[in-house]
């Protein structure tokens, strides 16, 4: 197994278990998220969120594991739009909080086992 395909499927495992995290634990959720809230129905978008992490670590694990290079390559891309969307709606409601960089490590890491994929297949 490549470097590449090893981030890949190590980084959709960790997007699972926040997912997962997320789901089972909405309220402590929203302080690792950055915004912090006890209200119910915030704990149903936490939820939503969840699932959108399901969605995209099952798609690029599923990928990895069929060695699907161009769907994990278009599947990185593609998931590098909601930790940067976490991260400016975290910024913009919060300002600079410790949270933001757990979104900016989540943009980087994917962005990163992404580049490393690219670069086997040059």
């Amino acid at each position: 197994m490549t470097l590449g395909r090893t981030l890949t499927v190590l980084g959709a495992i960790a997007v699972l278990g926040i997912g997962s995290g997320a789901y089972f634990w909405p309220r402590a959720s929203t302080r690792t998220y950055g915004i912090p809230n006890d209200e119910a129905d915030t704990h149903a978008f936490v939820r939503a969120t969840a699932a959108r992490d399901w969605v995209m670590g099952g798609f690029v694990l599923w990928a990895a594991i069929a060695d699907d290079r161009p769907a994990m390559k278009a599947g990185l891309l593609v998931c590098t739009v909601a930790p940067l969307a976490d991260f400016v709606l975290a910024w913009q409601r919060r300002g600079v909080v410790p949270q933001l960089l757990i979104h900016a490590s989540g943009v980087v890491g994917v962005l990163g086992a992404w580049a490393v994929l690219n670069s086997e297949d040059a």
